[in-house]
C-alpha cells in the first residue's frame, strides 16, 4: 500500500501524517485492549454501542470526524516502511509512504472511531498519524497521557496505567503531593490480588463483566487511611507493610469464615465492606503494635467484639442501615466498630499488665 504523507520528527521520534480510508485504517490496525490481554493490555474495553452511535452520526447526520487517529508501528514492523522524499520545507518532508497491507500498526487513540469506520456502508477519508518504532510500554504511556483526563476512561484503568507506565515526573505532575499514598495503595492492592484471599477478586481495569468483587480504584480508596497512616508508612519495608495487610485479612476471614466468598451475599465482598474493614485496620495495627503482638490471633481477638455488630456481614442484617448511605454512612459504621475494638484493646492491655 502506498499513500501520500508528511514525515517529521517530534521528541526524537519519526512520525508520518497522512489520509486514509476509514475501512483501510481498520483493516491494518490492532487494539491493545484489556479484552485481548487482561494482564498487560492498556486500552479500555471497546464499547460497541459507542462505535455504533458514531457510525449512525456519520451516516445519518452527515457528521464529520476531523480528528486524527493516532497509531504506532512497533519496532518489529517498522523496517517494512519505505518513505520516498519528494520535497521538503524545513524539517518537514513530503513524499510517498509504502506500508504493509496487513495488520501492522496499533491504535493508540481512536479505537471507537476505527470500529465505527468498519460499520459504514460507504468509506470516508480520515486523517491518521503514525508514530514509528515506539515499544509497547512507550505506546501505553502515550495512550495514558492522551487519555488521562478523559471522563470515559475508568478510574481503575487510569491508575493501573499510571502506576505501570508513567515515569515519576509524569506521575508527580498529574497526582501532586498525593502520589506517595496512591502509589502505596496501588502496590498493596496488586499484591493482594496475586496470592491472598483477594486473589483475582480485584478488577484491575474496571472492565465490565469481570465478575470481580471490587474495582482497583475502589480498593485503593479504601486503603487510603492505611496508606496515609504515619506508623504504617514508616515500617521498615514494603514487604513488612504487605505482610501486616495480609495478616489482617486472614484475621478477618478467620473471624467471619467464607466472608470473602464471591458466591455469598456478604457485604465484605462489596465496596462498602472493604471500606469499613480497611477503616478499622489502622486501629487494629496500632493496638497490636502496642501489645507487641502483630499476629493473626491478636487481630482476631480484637475483632471478636465486632461480630454481633456486623452480623456476619449480612446485607439484610445490622449493617443494612449503613450500606447504602455513601461515604458518610461508611464512616459512621467504622466509628461504631472502632469503639468496640478499643474497649477490647483496653481489656487485653490490662490483662497483659
Amino acid at each position: 500500500m502506498k499513500v501520500r504523507a508528511f514525515k517529521y520528527g517530534q521528541q526524537d521520534r519519526v512520525m508520518y501524517s497522512t489520509v486514509l480510508g476509514g475501512k483501510t485504517l481498520a483493516s491494518i490496525s490492532e487494539i491493545d485492549s484489556v479484552e485481548m490481554d487482561a494482564a498487560n493490555g492498556y486500552q479500555r474495553e471497546l464499547l460497541p454501542e459507542r462505535s455504533e452511535e458514531l457510525a449512525r452520526f456519520i451516516e445519518q447526520a452527515h457528521g464529520l470526524v476531523p480528528g486524527a487517529i493516532l497509531m504506532n508501528i512497533r519496532p518489529e514492523r517498522e523496517g517494512e516502511l519505505n518513505f520516498t522524499n519528494e520535497s521538503d520545507e524545513g524539517d518537514i518532508e513530503f513524499g510517498t509512504l509504502e506500508m504493509p497491507d496487513d495488520k501492522f500498526t496499533w491504535v493508540i487513540d481512536g479505537q471507537h472511531r476505527v470500529r465505527a469506520f468498519e460499520q459504514l456502508s460507504e468509506d470516508i477519508l480520515v486523517p491518521a498519524v503514525f508514530i514509528k518504532g515506539a515499544e509497547r510500554p512507550e505506546e501505553a504511556r502515550i495512550f495514558f497521557v492522551v487519555n488521562s483526563k478523559q471522563k470515559n476512561v475508568s478510574a481503575s484503568l487510569r491508575y493501573h496505567d499510571l502506576m505501570r507506565y508513567a515515569d515519576e515526573d509524569l506521575k508527580r505532575h498529574l497526582e501532586g503531593t498525593a502520589l506517595e499514598s496512591k502509589e502505596l495503595a496501588y502496590k498493596i492492592a496488586i499484591e493482594l490480588n496475586k496470592d491472598t484471599l483477594w486473589k483475582d477478586k480485584i478488577n484491575l481495569t474496571g472492565a465490565r463483566g469481570m465478575g470481580r468483587a471490587i474495582n482497583l480504584k475502589g480498593f485503593m480508596d479504601a486503603l487510603e487511611p492505611i496508606a496515609k497512616d504515619g506508623w504504617f508508612t514508616t515500617l521498615p519495608s514494603f514487604d513488612t507493610q504487605v505482610q501486616h495487610i495480609k495478616t489482617f485479612w486472614k484475621a478477618v476471614n478467620s473471624t467471619w469464615p467464607s466472608s470473602l466468598d464471591l458466591s455469598s451475599p456478604s457485604l465484605l465482598t462489596r465496596t462498602f465492606g472493604v471500606f469499613v474493614a480497611c477503616g478499622i485496620a489502622v486501629d487494629i495495627f496500632h493496638y497490636c503494635n502496642h501489645l507487641n503482638q502483630i499476629d493473626e490471633d491478636t487481630m482476631v481477638a480484637l475483632l471478636e467484639p465486632t461480630k454481633p455488630l456486623v452480623d456476619n456481614w449480612d446485607p439484610e442484617g445490622v449493617l443494612r442501615a449503613y450500606s447504602g448511605g455513601g461515604r458518610k454512612a461508611v464512616n459512621i459504621a467504622i466509628e461504631v466498630l472502632k469503639s468496640s475494638i478499643k474497649k477490647k484493646f483496653t481489656e487485653m492491655l490490662q490483662q497483659k499488665a
